[in-house]
């Protein structure tokens, strides 16, 4: 139990972040990650890190579709 509460106050990192967002975005997150994400208290970094990958997944989807159409 002192391992939960042990996460709540464990601030993660940019990177981590980063590709727990990645790995829900696809489907292929452990329960593991998604309930250490959950119980890290942050909401709106993971909010902003979700809108970035699918800004940037889509902007690679139109530059690919041009690249094959051109």
């Amino acid at each position: 139990m002192s391992d939960e509460g042990s996460n709540s106050n464990k601030k993660l990192s940019w990177s981590h972040m980063l590709l727990s967002v990645c790995s829900a975005f696809f489907g292929v997150q452990s329960d593991k990650n998604r309930s250490a994400d959950f119980t890290s208290g942050r909401l709106w970094p993971f909010i902003v890190m979700g809108i970035f990958v699918a800004v940037i997944f889509i902007f690679v989807i139109v530059i690919v579709v041009k690249l094959i159409l051109h």
